[in-house]
């Protein structure tokens, strides 16, 4: 079981959004994240140097998390168009 740290910047975009309950009902399934089990959720790992980040597809909306021992930290939220620049 994971700990999920959300990052100030990201807490403030989700709460911006108009189903920000659901969201947030949907990233605490990553408690239970295995690299190998997706949760229901639409989970791709970074390829080359980033290997332990992740990104979750939300609607329209993209999270950049990582994995660090027990925790998972997510950074960064943004619209699909946006989060990967």
């Amino acid at each position: 079981m994971f700990e999920i740290v959300i990052n100030k910047r990201v807490n403030k975009f989700i709460g911006s959004l108009l189903n920000s309950d659901k969201i947030i009902g949907k990233l605490k399934r990553l408690k239970d994240f295995k690299s190998n089990e997706r949760l229901g959720l639409d989970i791709a790992r970074f390829k080359g140097k980033q290997k332990n980040k992740y990104r979750v597809r939300i609607g329209e909306v993209r999270f950049i998390f990582e994995v660090i021992l027990n925790k998972i930290f997510i950074d960064v939220a943004d619209y699909r168009g946006r989060v990967y620049s």
